[in-house]
Formats: structure tokens, sequence, C-alpha cells
């Protein structure tokens, strides 16, 4: 399967004025791949579609900025840049995960934030299996019926339509950051159940199951929105938002829909809505979805808790029906 590049939609153009390299303050973005000694920020040219890389060094002001606050495989902001073109002696050495079209080298960032990128936000998918849709009471519905999610069933599929479009985002795959454990589980789980909300897990779905009379429908907080399409060789996988509140902004759930019908995820995440969504590539050639996201920490726990946590990174894989909580390294 062949690795493509994140669709940005608000990229800030570069410009020449005057008849050389322009390094008025700017706003630029992109998705963070991180190198040894030069990161790049990638881009998507609105006007044209060629990717652009917009690199920096790790060690100058610009690198120091906007590493000190963006992480790998997520979208960044880069408030107040200058950018130049580089010379050829730089772009000649730089290695990366793709050839972009064009370069530019930010010299200066005043700041840099993260922000989400989830290609989809809505709330309803026609997929190649049936019909997904969410009510306005948040349930989540497959050919007009409740899916449920404890324990995952098997929901009569439609008639067999045309093939959606694919809306899954093209990415880059450049996933190394920092990998952290601790007791911030514990202190979750705690927090999510005096908010009525169930842990995250990492369980598979149960497959083929019938549906029980114990079982709850998937049903958001306050919204349910499904964020990520893909549409593998057997398989349709989707990928929910359940909006909560300030203590805990989003989770997420995979549904998986095939000619049996459909199966959900337990609810997984750090309770961030910093999140992106890419498809990976395993050694035996299969696909597999990736979320990423930083950690989060609720409003009432110290400032420096959270501000350490939001700088933390986190990967969640569905690998063979299950998703998978796998570790990173900085």
């Amino acid at each position: 399967m062949k690795r493509s590049h994140p669709f940005i939609s608000h990229f800030a153009a570069l410009a020449l004025a005057c008849g050389y390299a322009s390094a008025q303050a700017e706003t630029l973005e992109g998705m963070l791949e991180r190198g040894p000694a030069h990161s790049v920020l990638w881009a998507v040219s609105p006007e044209s579609g060629d990717l652009i890389g917009q690199v920096f060094a790790n060690a100058s002001q610009a690198g120091r900025v906007i590493l000190a606050h963006c992480l790998p495989s997520l979208h960044c902001v880069a408030e107040g840049a200058s950018s130049v073109e580089p010379p050829e002696s730089l772009t000649a050495q730089l290695s990366f995960s793709a050839q972009p079209s064009g370069w530019w080298l930010i010299t200066q960032a005043l700041n840099a934030y993260m922000q989400p990128s989830l290609p989809m936000r809505e709330r309803q998918l026609p997929t190649r299996h049936g019909q997904l849709a969410v009510t306005d009471e948040h349930v989540l519905l497959f050919n007009g019926r409740p899916v449920l999610a404890d324990p995952p069933q098997i929901v009569e599929p439609a008639p067999q339509t045309s093939p959606a479009p694919n809306t899954a985002p093209n990415t880059l795959l450049e996933r190394v950051s920092a990998w952290w454990r601790g007791w911030w589980s514990h202190v979750r789980g705690k927090l999510l159940a005096l908010l009525g909300r169930t842990p995250p897990q990492t369980q598979a779905p149960t497959p083929a199951s019938l549906p029980t009379a114990a079982a709850e429908a998937v049903q958001g907080n306050s919204a349910l929105h499904i964020v990520a399409h893909f549409e593998l060789e057997k398989q349709d996988i989707v990928l929910l938002q359940d909006t909560g509140g300030t203590a805990c902004p989003a989770l997420y759930r995979f549904a998986i829909l095939t000619p049996q019908g459909i199966g959900v995820t337990p609810e997984f995440g750090t309770c961030s809505d910093i999140a992106a969504v890419t498809l990976d590539e395993t050694h035996s050639g299969l696909p597999e979805p990736i979320v990423t996201m930083n950690d989060s920490r609720g409003p009432f726990e110290p400032q420096e808790e959270q501000q350490l946590a939001h700088m933390l990174l986190h990967r969640f894989v569905l690998r063979h029906g299950q998703v998978q909580e796998v570790p990173t390294r900085h």
C-alpha cells in the first residue's frame, strides 16, 4: 500500500516580495514530522494540491518554540512565523518520509500550538455495507436500528450499494515520540466514574454476537460524530468521537462494518480531542487504522501535571478487531 500525505485544509500561502525572500510574519501550519537535526510541518497547497515541506532547524528559535508545543503526527500551528526560500545545500541533505514539491525554511515563530485534524465531522455516512446515522439524542444507528455497545452485535446489513467515496485522510507515517505510562490511568478511571462515564477499555468487539437485554446502545455524551472512514478490502472502518465535557473532552470507538453487519469497540483514548487518524501498513502489508493523540488531565489536576500531560503522545491501533495502545518513544 502506498503511503501518502495528510490533507491540511487551511495552509497559509508563502510568497516572495520585491524580488527577495519574504520575512513577513504569518501563520503556518501542518502535520509535524520530527527529524534528528531538522523537522518539518507538512502542508498541502490549496491551489495546486502539491505537498509543501516547511522545514526548520530543531535548535533554531523557531524549532525551540514549535517543538516545545507540538508533537509528531499531530497538526501544529505556528503563529508569528517567518519563512524564506531555503538553499539547495540544505534541501539536498534533508531526509524525511516524503519528498515535497517545494520547501520553505521557517526562521522564526512566536508561538505554536496543536489542534485537532480529524478528516470528518458527520452525523450520517453511507458505507458499502449500510447506512450509519446519529440521532438528535446522540444514539448511533445502523440501517435505522440502534447499535448496541455491550456486547457488540451484528445487525442485519442493507442490500449492497455502490461504494461510497473514500474519505479517509492521506497520511505521512512517522510516529516516533514519547511513551509514558503511570498512575494516570487509575486516576482517569476514577474521574470518568465520577462523571458517569465508563473508563476506556481496549477489548475486542465480540464477533457475530446477538443483542441481549442488558446491552446498551452506543450513545454520545454531549455529542457523537463520525470523524473518519476507511474502506478496506472486506471491511469499512469508521472512527466515532464521543464528545464529553471539560473534564474529558473526547473518547473514541471504532465501528467495523462487514457484509454480516456491524461491531463496535469499547471506548478508548486519553480524553483529549487533539487527535489525528492514519492508516498504517504492517509488515505483512495489511493496513491498520491508528489514532494518535496527546495525553490529557482534568481541569482540577495541578497545572504542572496538565502541561506535562499535554506533551505526551499516545497511539491506539485497531489490530485484528482489537484496540491496543502501542508504545512510542521520544
